[in-house]
């Protein structure tokens, strides 16, 4: 996972757990989880899970643009 996201624009594509990467044009949604971890709703009704490690820079980045 770790060479695939080296290769891709880190502008428009965020790594949200272990085994996701997504592309943020296509994030609809974070949706927070009693567990601390996150949901990612896509815009094609998909959902993607966001581990704690990633959900902080996750929102960071879909909110500014960064």
């Amino acid at each position: 996972m770790a060479s695939i996201e080296a290769r891709l624009d880190p502008a428009r594509f965020v790594r949200v757990h272990r085994s996701y990467i997504v592309n943020l044009d296509y994030v609809q949604e974070i949706e927070p989880l009693d567990s601390g971890d996150a949901r990612a709703r896509m815009r094609d009704g998909g959902q993607v899970p966001v581990s704690r490690r990633y959900r902080d820079s996750l929102r960071r980045v879909a909110e500014t643009g960064d």
